[in-house]
């Protein structure tokens, strides 16, 4: 090999070595390159113009919006002016959307406005945005939306059927034509056998990350879907979100978890950008300098825990006395399943996946996990 093919192998090793390290968040920055793998952006529920100021103050540090007004989104020319404006500040866009009823009061067909979306805009369409938290109101309202005059189910694996079905027919010509999305603060096995393809989970209040991570990951996991994390409310009065230094703590969690996304519940318009403070800003630019200098963790699923809960066992696991699928009261495992929970959040950290057994889980596990723990109903407190 001669000096200058020596020159040229050894400088294309160096770009090479460049291009590894550098987090492709941050090495998106044209409309016309490779779509990023990790996303981090808001909720924004104000109209237009306290959407368009939210953009310019976080196109810096974000890329990516979730549009969530419905009264924005119902309008066919309030949309496009939003999207229009996300995409020219190089945003990718995620469209919170409800079925198009007579009701509901959308002046165009949603379904045709995706289709020209996707040839106008390209990967920056990410795809809508489907009845938000719709395995947490399942929990907290136990009300089982069936066609058969709300027959209660009979039992856990009915309470499944009807659980998985009557989402998947609500949604169905979304999931048919776009990738869908939602957040949810329980029932995330549940809502990807739905059909979602992103179900985010919320941080919220106090509540366990870890154990919210085992659950929403583990269930992504093994549907071969994406998770991410929305932050949502830590107080419900202002400053409603919680305060920089935890949200940046927050942020790293959730990256170094292998989120693919994370959002901010950027509701309602209290701070200097919706509710964000300066405090908030100042730690979506620290997490940014954190990230392009972090590549994001890839720890592969056999290199976690998987930890396996009974089949068809809808619970939220926020209490040892916690209902099961927001209809019947806790059993005689609830409690000790979620002591286990406890002992193995506490013992694994995020290394750990909390997943439900079936038929193809048992088929499917060995390929998944080297490691696995199976519910134990005997198993001390």
């Amino acid at each position: 090999m001669n000096l200058i093919k020596k020159r040229i192998l050894g400088l294309s090793v160096v770009l090479i070595c460049l291009l590894v390290t550098i987090p492709l968040y941050y090495a998106s920055s044209g409309k016309g390159n490779q779509q990023p793998t990790f996303f981090v952006g808001t909720m924004e529920l104000g109209n237009n113009s306290e959407t368009q100021r939210n953009i310019d103050m976080l196109m810096d540090y974000c890329n990516l919006i979730v549009i969530s007004n419905l009264e924005v989104i119902k309008n066919q020319s309030s949309l496009d002016y939003i999207v229009n404006y996300a995409f020219s500040r190089n945003l990718y866009f995620i469209i919170r959307m409800q079925y198009p009823t007579p009701m509901a009061d959308f002046n165009y067909n949603p379904f045709v406005w995706q289709q020209t979306a996707q040839d106008k805009y390209g990967s920056h369409f990410l795809g809508f945005y489907i009845y938000d938290e719709p395995g947490g109101n399942q929990l907290e309202q136990g009300s089982f939306r069936q066609f058969d005059n709300n027959t209660m189910p009979s039992s856990y694996q009915d309470a499944t059927y009807t659980y998985v079905y009557n989402l998947y027919g609500q949604m169905r010509d979304f999931v048919q034509t776009s990738k869908v999305f939602t957040s949810d603060f329980g029932l995330y096995w549940f809502d990807y056998e739905a059909g979602y393809d992103t179900v985010l989970t919320e941080f919220v209040w106090n509540q366990s990350r870890t154990q919210s991570i085992a659950l929403c990951r583990g269930a992504a996991e093994m549907h071969n879907k994406t998770w991410g994390v929305t932050i949502t409310w830590k107080y419900d009065n202002p400053p409603y979100l919680e305060e920089g230094d935890q949200l940046y703590n927050d942020l790293i969690t959730a990256y170094n978890a292998g989120a693919s996304y994370v959002v901010l519940f950027n509701y309602p318009n209290v701070g200097v950008c919706g509710a964000l403070t300066q405090d908030h800003l100042n730690a979506l630019k620290n997490f940014k300098e954190y990230i392009s200098s972090h590549p994001q963790p890839n720890v592969p699923s056999y290199d976690r825990v998987a930890y396996v809960l009974p089949q068809n066992y809808g619970c939220g696991f926020g209490s040892p006395n916690d209902s099961i699928w927001g209809v019947w009261g806790s059993d005689n495992l609830t409690s000790s399943l979620f002591y286990q929970m406890q002992n193995l959040t506490a013992t694994y950290g995020n290394r750990l996946d909390i997943i439900y057994d079936s038929l193809w889980t048992r088929l499917f596990l060995q390929e998944h996990y080297n490691d696995t723990i199976w519910w134990n109903a005997t198993a001390t407190q």
